[in-house]
């Protein structure tokens, strides 16, 4: 079989063309798959801790009860403080190296440059502000005393729902992988990555 003039004969990879950017390095297949499943499980780890944050500030809102509302501010504190940033700051990595290692590209598709948008988005603004948020509202609660008003705890538990919804629309960026590929502007240089 012969190589096209584009193709490495070596790999049969498509060569990167003159004025490019430097090349980021293709994973192997094994890697590639490797790669692959740590995304997907912490994807699905940080969407599961999302709706489990949600659920338990509901149930905190929906209660009267000021040691039950401790309680469920509690446990969504301490998903919070161990399980969102370790989860979130993964997938985010994961898809950075999926994209940039396989042939989807960086700035190749708009489905990939949208879902990377939203998910820095999403892990500023879960550790950085809904984080501390949820972690205030488990200490204000901690000694069994009244609960924050139920204003301040609506928002929250809005806040969440909103992050779920754009986390969810991430997520369906994956497998529905709309939009099409990035077109370029005649004369500009082909990025690759």
């Amino acid at each position: 079989m012969t190589a096209t003039p584009r193709q490495d004969r070596t790999r049969g990879r498509p060569r990167p063309r003159t004025g490019s950017l430097p090349a980021f390095p293709r994973l192997s297949p094994a890697w590639r798959k490797t790669v692959l499943s740590a995304h997907v499980v912490a994807s699905v780890g940080w969407l599961g801790a999302q709706v489990c944050l949600v659920t338990l500030l509901a149930a905190g809102l929906a209660d009267d009860d000021p040691a039950r509302v401790g309680a469920v501010y509690g446990a969504a504190g301490l998903l919070v403080s161990t399980l969102v940033a370790p989860v979130s700051l993964t997938a985010l990595a994961t898809g950075l190296v999926l994209s940039l290692g396989t042939p989807w590209g960086l700035a190749r598709h708009w489905w990939v440059l949208i879902k990377l948008g939203l998910t820095a988005l999403l892990v500023v603004g879960s550790n950085f502000s809904l984080g501390p948020q949820v972690l205030e509202l488990a200490a204000a609660t901690a000694d069994g005393s009244v609960p924050p008003p139920l204003l301040e705890r609506a928002r929250t538990v809005i806040a969440l729902s909103v992050a779920l919804t754009v986390l969810l629309a991430a997520t369906l960026l994956s497998t529905v992988k709309p939009f099409g590929r990035v077109r370029r502007r005649a004369g500009a240089p082909a990025a690759r990555g």
